[in-house]
C-alpha cells in the first residue's frame, strides 16, 4: 500500500515540476512584510545595542591577545572574549560619511560586537597610475570615519590585508598578468617583489593615522585580529602542471629542497615528500611574514590560510596565532554571468547534509587546533535556501558548546547604497533577507551572550607531526569529526591528550573504531549520547540533540530553547514544545530579562521559515534553480505551528506580534492554564503584514 502511495506522490511531483516556472507572488502562500535594517526602534525587543555598552569605546581594555585557546584583552586579564560580527564588503566597507553613523548604529542594534571589512583593499588605493600600495586620500578618509563610528559603539574591527587589490603590470613585471587573486597569493610566497608589494601596502595602510581617533591603525586596539591573505589555499592547491599558479616555480623549489634533504630523484614523485616540503616552506614563510608585520607595528593576533578542509592545512596552520575558517550551507552554484541568475541552489539544510556520507561539515570542527583560538570569519546559510532559518540555532548553539571564539556572518552588504534602505539584496546580504537577519539574533543569544554551556569533555584528532605521515589520498578530514562535534569539544593536535580524554589518530581505522566503541559504550560526560547508527546525538552538557530519524534538532539551555524541523510533526525541548505544520521551520524562545526561560517575564520568540521577493522566479516549485531575483516588497512563506511554553508560576502572559522594527502589531490570541501558555504561530500575521517575531510579557 505504501509502495503505491509513494509512487503516486513521486509521479505528481514530476508532473508538477514539468508544469513550468514557479513565481513567488503575494497571496495565500506568500505574505508581505516590511523590512529595513536601518529602522529598528531604540529600546524595542529587537534592539540588542545595549549589550555592547561594556566596550564603548572599543579598545578601552587595550589590545586583544591570545591566552591559551582563547582571546583576552590586555587590561582585562582572565576574562575570555568572544566576537560575533558581520562582513561589510566592497563599497559598504567605505560608505559616504553621511551614511556611516546610521550604518554603524544599525549594526550595533542588530547585536554585532565586531565587523569584518572585506574586499576593501582595491577600493582604497590610488587609481591614477601610481603604485597600488598608495592610499587614496578620499577613500581612506571614509574608512577612517566609519571605524570611528564603530569604535564609539563598542564594535571591533577585523580584516584581511589582501583580498582583491588589482596590481598593475608595471609593479610586478615578473608575475603573470593580469595578476588575479590566486596568482598574487602564490607570488607573495615565491617572488620577492610581490612580497615587498604586499608589505608596502600593509605598512602604508596600518601606519596611516586616522584623524578621527588620533591613532594609526597599528596603534588602535579597535582592531581585534588580522588575517594576511584571504582564503589562501595555495599550499593545498599546488599543482606542478598549473603554470598559471606558478606551479613550475614551486616545482623548482621542491627539487632544490630534495637535494638539500638528500632525497634521490627517483623518490621525488612520492607526494609525501611534497607534503613535508610544503610544511617546512610554510613554517619559514610564516616566520618571515610575521616578523615583517610586527616590524610595521602590528600588535594584533595574526592568522593565514582561512579556508580549506585538507588535513595538511591542520599542520601548516600551526604557525598562526589563531585558526580561522569559512563555512557555507546552500552556497549558490553560479551558471550565469557575474553572479546573476540562473543559479542552482540545492535545497538541503544542515540537518539533512549532516546525514550524508560526504557531509561538508567535517571541516567545521576538525580544523580547530587545540590550544589556539578558533574563528569563522565567513559563515552563511545562503538565500534562497528554504532551510536558512535554522542557521542561527545550529551555528550559535554549536559555537557555544564547542567554545569557539568568533563568528562572522557573510554579509551585511556588498556595495552600492541599497543597504541603507528597504531593498532586495543578494544571495548573502542580510539587509535583503529578514530570515537571516533574525536568525543571527539567535547566534547573539546562544553564543555571544553565552546561553549554551561549553563542553567540559574533549575529543582530539591526533595528527602526525610530520606532514609526510598524512596519506596524500586523504583530501578531507574524517567524517567522524562531524558526529563528534555534537557530543564533545573537538580539536586536532600533534600530541595525544595527557588528560586521558577521547582521541583517535588520523588515518588509523583501529584507533577510530576503538574511540567509537568508547563513545557508544557509556554516556559522554554523563549526559551525552553517541549513536551514529541511528543518527542520534546528545551533547555532553545535555543541551543539544540531533534526532536524525525525526529530522529534528533541539536546543534546551536555561535561557534559550530552539526546535529546528526539516518536516512537519511534534518536537519538544524543555520549556518549549511545538506541533509544526510546515517543513523547514525553526522556533526559538529566549529570556530577555536575565531570568531563566521558565521564569522569564519578557520572552523573545521567533518563528522562521522562508522569505523571498515579489516576482522571484524558479524553474519549478522545488526552488532549486533561480531564474529571476524579483524585487521588493519582501514576501514571507505561509507557515504555522502550535506553540506551548511550560512557564513557572505567575500571572497570565500576553503574546504580542511584533514587526521587523521591533514594534508591537497587536495581541495574539493565547490560552494559559496550569503554567502552560499556548498560541498559534502563523506567519500570515496581523493587519495585512506577515509575522516572524513575538514578544511575550507577564
Amino acid at each position: 500500500m505504501k509502495h503505491w502511495l509513494w509512487s503516486i506522490i513521486a509521479l505528481f511531483s514530476l508532473l508538477t515540476a514539468a508544469a513550468g516556472p514557479y513565481v513567488v507572488r503575494e497571496g495565500d502562500d506568500w505574505r508581505k512584510i516590511r523590512f529595513d535594517v536601518t529602522k529598528i526602534r531604540e529600546g524595542s525587543i529587537l534592539d540588542f545595542g545595549k549589550a555592547l555598552n561594556h566596550h564603548r569605546p572599543a579598545g578601552k581594555y587595550g589590545f586583544l591577545k591570545v591566552v591559551g585557546d582563547h582571546f583576552e584583552f590586555e587590561k582585562l586579564p582572565g576574562v575570555k572574549q568572544r566576537f560575533f560580527g558581520v562582513n561589510l564588503s566592497e563599497a559598504s566597507s567605505i560608505p559616504p560619511k553621511e551614511d556611516a553613523a546610521l550604518l554603524a548604529e544599525s549594526i550595533a542594534r542588530a547585536g554585532y560586537n565586531s565587523v569584518r571589512l572585506h574586499h576593501y583593499d582595491n577600493l582604497i588605493v590610488r587609481k591614477d597610475g601610481g603604485s597600488t600600495t598608495e592610499l587614496d586620500p578620499e577613500k581612506i578618509d571614509r574608512m577612517d570615519y566609519l571605524i570611528k563610528q564603530f569604535k564609539d559603539r563598542g564594535i571591533y574591527v577585523t580584516l584581511d590585508l589582501y583580498c582583491s587589490r588589482i596590481v598593475s603590470d608595471r609593479e610586478l613585471p615578473e608575475v603573470f598578468h593580469p595578476v588575479g587573486h590566486w596568482n598574487y597569493k602564490n607570488a607573495v610566497y615565491l617572488v620577492d617583489s610581490a612580497r615587498e608589494n604586499f608589505l608596502a601596502f600593509a605598512k602604508n595602510f596600518m601606519t596611516h593615522k586616522n584623524p578621527y581617533t588620533g591613532l594609526t591603525y597599528a596603534e588602535d586596539p579597535v582592531f581585534c585580529f588580522i588575517s594576511t591573505l584571504n582564503e589562501n589555499r595555495v599550499l593545498a592547491d599546488w599543482n606542478p602542471k598549473n603554470h598559471g599558479a606558478r606551479g613550475w616555480q614551486w616545482e623548482g623549489l621542491f627539487v632544490e629542497w630534495c637535494k638539500k634533504a638528500g632525497i634521490p630523484k627517483e623518490k621525488q614523485s612520492d607526494l609525501r615528500f611534497r607534503q613535508r616540503f610544503l610544511q617546512d616552506f610554510q613554517k619559514k614563510h610564516s616566520a618571515k611574514m610575521r616578523a615583517a608585520l610586527r616590524a610595521i607595528g602590528i600588535r594584533t593576533p595574526l592568522t593565514d590560510q582561512n579556508n580549506g578542509p585538507e588535513p595538511l592545512l591542520n599542520l601548516t596552520r600551526l604557525n598562526n596565532d589563531y585558526i580561522d575558517m569559512h563555512y557555507y550551507i546552500g552556497h549558490p552554484e553560479i551558471t550565469g554571468d557575474n553572479w546573476r541568475p540562473p543559479v542552482k541552489c540545492r535545497q538541503a539544510g544542515w540537518v539533512e547534509l549532516f546525514q550524508e556520507e560526504d557531509a561538508y561539515s567535517n571541516k567545521l570542527g576538525g580544523s580547530r587546533i587545540c590550544g589556539r583560538p578558533y574563528t569563522l570569519t565567513e559563515l552563511k546559510w545562503c538565500k534562497p535556501l528554504k532551510a536558512r532559518g535554522e542557521g542561527g540555532a545550529i551555528s550559535g548553539s554549536l559555537a557555544g558548546f564547542q567554545d569557539w571564539d568568533a563568528l562572522y556572518t557573510f554579509q551585511w552588504a556588498w556595495g552600492g547604497k541599497d543597504y541603507m534602505k528597504e531593498s532586495w539584496g543578494g544571495y548573502f546580504d542580510l539587509y535583503g533577507d529578514p530570515i537571516s537577519y533574525l536568525s543571527d539574533r539567535m547566534i547573539h543569544l546562544l553564543f555571544l551572550r553565552g546561553d549554551v554551556a561549553a563542553s567540559k569533555v574533549s575529543a582530539t584528532l591526533v595528527m602526525p607531526k610530520d606532514a609526510a605521515g598524512i596519506d596524500p589520498e586523504v583530501k578531507a578530514l574524517p567524517r567522524l569529526c562531524n558526529a563528534l562535534m555534537l557530543v564533545a569539544k573537538l580539536g586536532n593536535s600533534t600530541r595525544v591528550p595527557a588528560d586521558g580524554s577521547y582521541y583517535w589518530h588520523l588515518g588509523s581505522k583501529p584507533s577510530e573504531q576503538k574511540l567509537v566503541r568508547q563513545l557508544e559504550g557509556a554516556p559522554v560526560g554523563g549526559k551525552g549520547v553517541f549513536d551514529p547508527r541511528n543518527c542520534h546525538f546528545i551533547s555532553s552538557t545535555g543541551e543539544l540533540e540531533l534526532i536524525g530519524k525525526e529530522n529534528l534538532f533541539r536546543v534546551a539551555a536555561p535561557r534559550s530553547e530552539a526546535l529546528v524541523f526539516v518536516g512537519t510533526g511534534a518536537g519538544k525541548a524543555d520549556v518549549l514544545s511545538v506541533e509544526n505544520r510546515t517543513p523547514y521551520s525553526t522556533f526559538f524562545a529566549s529570556s530577555m530579562d536575565g531570568n531563566e526561560l521558565r521564569n522569564s517575564r519578557k520572552i523573545l520568540f521567533f518563528h522562521l521559515n522562508n522569505a523571498a521577493h515579489t516576482g522571484m522566479t524558479f524553474g519549478d516549485e522545488s526552488m532549486e534553480l533561480l531564474n529571476s531575483y524579483g524585487n521588493i516588497p519582501h514576501l514571507v512563506r505561509r507557515a504555522a505551528g502550535e506553540v506551548a511554553l511550560n512557564l513557572g508560576a505567575g500571572g497570565a502572559p500576553k503574546v504580542y506580534a511584533v514587526n521587523l522594527k521591533g514594534e508591537r502589531l497587536g495581541e495574539v490570541a493565547s490560552t494559559f492554564a496550569d503554567g502552560l501558555l499556548k498560541f498559534t504561530a502563523d506567519t500570515a500575521g496581523l493587519n495585512g503584514e506577515a509575522v516572524l517575531v513575538y514578544e511575550i510579557i507577564r
